[in-house]
């Protein structure tokens, strides 16, 4: 498997563009999911694995 770090370094800083220039009240939205995200990963019951 080969990399293409200038496309991923390209695509990388396009996205932070993107969420740069979206209005501060979708950014606190954005947060608030993944805030919820985090809980529900924190508090789910890991899965165990047979042996």
């Amino acid at each position: 498997m080969t990399f293409d770090l200038k496309r991923i370094e390209a695509s990388k800083k396009a996205y932070r563009l993107k969420l740069a220039a979206l209005p501060y009240a979708e950014k606190l939205r954005i947060l608030d999911r993944m805030r919820d995200r985090d809980l529900a990963l924190r508090n789910a019951k890991p899965v165990e694995k047979d042996r």
